[in-house]
């Protein structure tokens, strides 16, 4: 998600990594392949990029909210 969409709500203990924003291939580089990742983003376009992306590069569970933030009915921090 960007910045500003962050900023708008997110999902309670969410990392922002812009999928759009420069620094995405070199921040998960350094994250951990055998852990569990939630990807999400708007409305799920990114994060479908975002997670084939991760699973191409031996990111073992990669778990994508279908519809995105948009489609979460839970809570959202601010």
């Amino acid at each position: 998600r960007t910045p500003e969409e962050y900023k708008q709500g997110h999902l309670p203990n969410a990392v922002l990594l812009d999928f759009n924003g420069g620094v995405f291939d070199a921040e998960f580089e350094k994250m951990d392949r055998t852990k569990t990742y939630l990807v999400y983003c708007k409305s799920g376009r990114r994060s479908d990029k975002a997670a084939s992306k991760m699973k191409a590069t031996g990111f073992e569970n990669v778990i994508q909210l279908k519809g995105g933030i948009q489609a979460w009915t839970g809570e959202l921090q601010k």
